[in-house]
């Protein structure tokens, strides 16, 4: 029997089991829209709903996700008695276009399942646990009873998990953490943390469920897939994640074109500061970064730098891109130059500052932000060195054909859908670079790709750019980093070492680090801190430091 790939995202389920069930807890009514990021990009939202009657609590949701997942949820309801237990499951929605259902029906020990999909019809039925929280895959809206359960659980307690209509498994709780976003307002939300491990005979998956006071849910991520599933407040404009601080921060307001940028100056605390005045270094996010601490997957990439530069005699600042976090502009008319004169802005600051060594002014550009310090060193003299962290080094366009190859081989669609996604794809960069029609394109993927942003990203040339710069330049790039391939590195060497200036380039591949800096591999499993910790390892900041020292 085949069953259908947006049941699978758990992959290598353990199959029953032994668990530990939590007890029933109480819980609240609620409604909220999630928006859904594959490789920290945004792919599509769920609204969700969690109500309560005499018969017990359902869940309802809908929503769409974007390619490549490809999946439209029409419906999602299930139902659990009032102490948890799943009673059925209905789902009912679209993949790739073509329609497919489930339903579910629970009785004691037993679920027994329908499953339509590609005018086939399948009937599965699965031994599981009474106390099963249900999680059908690419449907977040069971984790709200997953968030539930989690309450009051301790490290080393166990959950069964039911995954329709593949069969059961368990997640084991393995650290209870907490987390804290700003809003605009200047309240703090605080929230649970709970780091969990889904396991199975291949070992285990990692994720992280957050929940808010009422143990309502608030973030999913899956960092092994690069799934993250956020509610929509703690992503909108104005909130802030306060994933790092430092005892030198000092929150500004820098103004750029008809707007402030909100950043954060790091200074050291435990330096004494030289006399012509500390070294700066300006870090630019990347596009997918939510906010100023360039999270991405739980790591506070560019929030971690930042204090470990500081540490070692750094005045650093990092910043909210506009339109984003709590900086003004709108992010809807801005193309990669319009980021580029805000990263000018910010050098500004920086070289008008009594305390910063102006001689000494280095960007440090993160992922594709890294194309943003470029375009800001070729045309800001203020700027004397730059570094480049997993900076790709095509055009836009061959990067985005790279990146979809890249997420399909993960998903391990059919050659079939392969060949038309990819197809769709191109038509898709042919559209949004007036080079052809925009036929055969589904008007949600025209509305998010027909932008001002898009369009200036994909008709970027690294190249160009590259070669129009003049600062001494360092070039950085995990080994293991799944989103700008390393071979990216080899080839902005190539291309900086061409120059005709003759200026110094520098490159170091960082060995077991991904694009979070954060090591990857079954030794990497511990507290949800140590992933912090391990993002700026000495792996990075040692050969960083090094350099920053040792460049005029």
């Amino acid at each position: 029997m085949r069953v259908s790939a947006y049941f699978t995202l758990v992959v290598g389920l353990l199959w029953g089991g032994t668990v530990v069930a939590q007890s029933p807890v109480s819980a609240t009514e609620s409604s909220a829209t999630f928006n859904v990021f594959l490789r920290s990009t945004l792919v599509g939202f769920e609204q969700i709903e969690v109500t309560r009657s005499a018969a017990g609590w359902t869940i309802r949701s809908r929503g769409d996700v974007t390619q490549p997942i490809e999946l439209q949820n029409q419906l999602f309801e299930i139902k659990y008695s009032l102490e948890w237990h799943p009673v059925s499951l209905r789902i009912e929605g679209l993949r790739h276009g073509s329609p497919f259902s489930l339903s579910t029906s629970f009785v004691n020990d037993s679920a027994t399942n329908k499953l339509e999909d590609s005018g086939q019809t399948h009937n599965v039925t699965n031994t599981i646990s009474r106390d099963a929280v249900v999680l059908p895959d690419y449907f977040f809206g069971g984790y709200e009873v997953l968030a539930q359960r989690l309450q009051g659980s301790d490290p080393g307690d166990e959950i069964p998990i039911y995954v329709p209509p593949r069969g059961s498994t368990r997640a084991r709780i393995d650290e209870v953490g907490s987390q804290q976003i700003e809003t605009s307002s200047g309240t703090t939300v605080d929230v649970q943390v709970y780091r969990v491990s889904f396991l199975s005979d291949d070992g285990p998956r990692a994720a992280e469920i957050w929940a808010d006071e009422d143990q309502r849910l608030v973030r999913i991520l899956i960092p092994d897939i690069a799934i993250d599933v956020a509610r929509a407040d703690i992503t909108a404009v104005g909130s802030r994640l306060k994933a790092v601080s430092h005892a030198g921060d000092e929150d500004i307001r820098v103004q750029a074109a008809g707007f402030a940028l909100a950043a954060t100056v790091t200074i050291p605390v435990n330096h004494p500061r030289p006399e012509d005045g500390w070294p700066a270094v300006l870090l630019i996010p990347g596009p997918a970064a939510p906010e100023r601490d360039g999270t991405l997957s739980g790591v506070p990439v560019l929030g971690q730098i930042a204090v470990a530069l500081a540490e070692s005699g750094f005045l650093v600042v990092r910043y909210d891109r506009r339109g984003v976090g709590q900086s003004g502009g709108r992010s809807e008319s801005a193309g990669i130059e319009a980021y580029a004169d805000d990263a000018r802005s910010m050098v500004k600051h920086l070289d008008d500052r009594d305390d910063v060594n102006r001689k000494r002014i280095t960007v440090l550009g993160h992922a594709e932000g890294g194309w943003t310090a470029l375009i800001a060193a070729a045309q800001e003299r203020r700027i004397d060195n730059l570094v480049l962290l997993g900076t790709p080094s095509t055009t836009g366009a061959e990067l985005v054909m790279e990146q979809q190859l890249a997420a399909l081989d993960e998903l391990g669609v059919s050659v079939e859908q392969r060949t038309e996604r990819v197809a769709l794809q191109q038509r898709i960069i042919y559209a949004v670079m007036n080079k052809g029609p925009w036929t055969d394109v589904p008007e949600q993927m025209r509305r998010q790709a027909d932008t001002v942003w898009f369009r200036s990203f994909l008709e970027f040339d690294a190249a160009d750019t590259v070669r129009r710069t003049r600062q001494p330049t360092l070039v950085l790039h995990g080994w293991t980093d799944n989103h700008v391939a390393p071979h990216h590195a080899e080839r902005l060497t190539e291309l900086a070492r061409s120059r005709r200036r003759g200026v110094s380039v520098d490159r170091l591949m960082l060995e077991g680090l991904d694009q979070t800096l954060a090591e990857t591999g079954p030794d990497t499993v511990g507290t949800y801190e140590d992933l912090q910790q391990r993002a700026v390892g000495l792996s990075l900041i040692e050969p960083l430091t090094r350099w920053l020292r040792q460049v005029p």
